[in-house]
């Protein structure tokens, strides 16, 4: 099925490219229904291609390419179920947090203190690149050096943190 890859030359590419990038962007449109993301995600499967050691045999290559198209959309719709989540989780708290009394100066500067205090530097860097800086999810990733994931999961952990927070101080 897979080969020692020898040197994909620019015109068997574009072979390839030509003949197989429209079903591709179309598996990628009907599972991501974005245009943008999908064509990212086609993208990024021919850069894979150029960049693999290893060559898909000219038999396989429809399926090969399909096949990546297929798991990376799935690795997409995965990333925004967890980014949803944690914008959900977010919101929630801030509607929940938008009905306290004059205190709020105070509860907030108990909050920021906390934060500084108990977060791990990359969780409260992210947090506040995030939802201070008003930074989408890539840029806090490029910003940081880390993965797009490790940004969900640092602020999915730090709200969980905040929440419990809040639940100790206002059961006093």
């Amino acid at each position: 099925m897979i080969i020692k890859k020898q040197i994909m030359t620019k015109e068997k590419f574009e072979v390839i490219y030509r003949k197989h990038y429209p079903e591709m962007y179309r598996l990628a449109r009907t599972m991501l229904y974005d245009t943008d993301e999908s064509k990212d995600v086609v993208s990024e499967v021919f850069v894979k291609l150029l960049r693999a050691d290893i060559e898909p045999q000219e038999d396989k290559i429809e399926a090969y390419l399909m096949t990546s198209v297929r798991n990376k959309c799935r690795d997409v719709l995965s990333h925004k179920n967890v980014r949803e989540r944690v914008e959900h989780l977010f919101q929630t708290e801030m509607m929940q947090n938008r009905m306290v009394t004059t205190n709020d100066d105070d509860r907030l500067e108990r909050l920021n203190a906390w934060i500084d205090r108990e977060l791990p530097p990359l969780s409260k860097q992210i947090l506040k690149l995030r939802f201070l800086g008003e930074m989408s999810y890539d840029e806090v990733a490029k910003a940081t050096g880390v993965e797009r994931t490790t940004v969900y999961r640092h602020l999915t952990k730090s709200i969980e943190s905040i929440r419990e927070y809040f639940n100790a101080t206002t059961k006093r």
